[in-house]
């Protein structure tokens, strides 16, 4: 466990000193309001194609850590080609390349912590916890530095984290894979036989549990919210006046609040059941986007990202423990993977897409307004179609060996 728990910490910290200035560095290369929303989208349009695609290598073909070190080592190449002074299509393409590697870190993470911890899936809060501290802490202090750099160290600090996530990786574990053969599975020859299904392992998750399309429409829906926020948030504070250490103070101060918050959500969780907790996360947030709509000074909008962190904790947490209770073991980074294919995938799209051309034309006020309002439909197919688990220590492995 101590390995998994280096993992999250620094796939936390690694998209802390580069995730959040994105928009920032496109905006420095010249890039429009709209050719940023339309990177965006290109970039969450090749996250939501690949993550299906981690998923089913990692449950049924290279096992979870060959497939994680294979997406550090390519973001890590896309990353770096930003340093070149290179045409906006270029730029543009490294983008949409780095979100294509990047898809498979949060999802495998997941996965392998929650294989690790199925006699006790409450405490998969407490690892997912380090993903924050990680990203708190380099957002806050990279956002420091680029100050008085600028941006451009940025790919650099990618770099020498994903080395050491590369070291780290050799030490953890990965159970439960789907085609790993057990007795009896090999031919008579002795070599072991793996069925390749119709669909592969995506269409396996949603052939094995139904309920899994109408969670996933409930997510994706408030994630349009999540991820306009994130892209377009950070131009709000620059247009306003705020600099570079404002964007990551906001980036930080959403990631601090999401500690304490992860720390009390077993608890939570077992008072009032994961389907509660998700619906009022997505209640909270929705509230926050309200208030962005309206506020204009940055301040108050770094302040307002203390709500959105518990809530945002609250609604990824949830939905982690809804997949894993919904699923087997053997398709975890499968379904993990169709949570993030939608959440930060297709609701990516349309966020960064649509979201591009509101917020050019219409500013803050239209784009959160809208935004609020998918998240109060989500919250309603949530409460619909989200079991009400409980998730005790032995709940979701019952759930999942029955």
């Amino acid at each position: 466990m101590l390995a998994i728990r280096a993992v999250f910490l620094l796939t936390g910290a690694i998209l802390g000193v580069f995730y959040p200035f994105v928009p920032a560095i496109l905006s420095g290369r010249g890039f429009s309001s709209a050719a940023i929303g339309l990177t965006a989208a290109g970039a969450s349009l090749a996250f939501a194609l690949a993550v299906p695609v981690w998923g089913h290598l990692a449950d049924m073909v290279t096992g979870r850590v060959r497939a994680l070190q294979v997406a550090i080592v390519g973001s890590t190449v896309a990353v770096l080609a930003l340093l070149l002074q290179a045409p906006t299509v270029v730029v543009a393409i490294c983008v949409v390349g780095y979100a294509a590697f990047e898809s498979a870190m949060a999802p495998i993470a997941d996965a392998l912590a929650v294989n690790a911890l199925a006699r006790s899936p409450r405490s998969y809060a407490r690892v997912r916890l380090l993903a924050s501290v990680g990203f708190a802490g380099t957002s806050i202090a990279a956002g420091a530095l680029y100050n008085r750099t600028g941006l451009g160290p940025a790919p650099l600090l990618w770099a020498g984290l994903a080395l050491v996530m590369l070291v780290v990786t050799r030490w953890v574990p990965d159970l439960a894979r789907h085609g790993r053969p057990g007795p009896g599975d090999g031919d008579a020859g002795g070599v072991p036989r793996v069925r390749r299904p119709r669909g592969g392992s995506f269409g396996m998750a949603l052939r094995a549990q139904p309920r899994l399309r109408g969670v996933l429409l409930g997510l994706g829906l408030v994630h349009i919210g999540i991820l306009a926020g994130f892209t377009f948030l950070s131009l709000r504070i620059l247009q306003l006046g705020g600099q570079a250490s404002d964007v990551a103070l906001s980036a930080g101060l959403s990631a601090l609040a999401e500690i304490p918050a992860m720390f009390l959500i077993p608890r939570v969780v077992a008072r009032i059941g994961i389907r509660a907790l998700l619906v009022g996360g997505i209640l909270l947030y929705a509230a926050v986007m309200l208030s962005w709509a309206f506020i204009a000074d940055p301040g108050l909008i770094i302040a307002t990202r203390v709500p959105s962190g518990v809530a945002y904790a609250a609604i990824t947490i949830s939905a982690v423990l809804t997949i894993a209770a919904l699923l087997p073991p053997e398709l975890q980074a499968t379904g993990q993977g169709l949570y993030q294919t939608t959440g930060f995938g297709i609701a990516a799209v349309v966020a960064n897409l649509v979201g591009g051309l509101v917020f050019g034309a219409g500013g803050a006020l239209p784009l959160f307004l809208g935004c609020t309002i998918l998240a109060l439909v989500g919250a309603a197919v949530a409460w619909r179609t989200v079991p009400p688990y409980r998730a005790g220590p032995s709940t979701i492995a019952a759930r999942q060996e029955g």
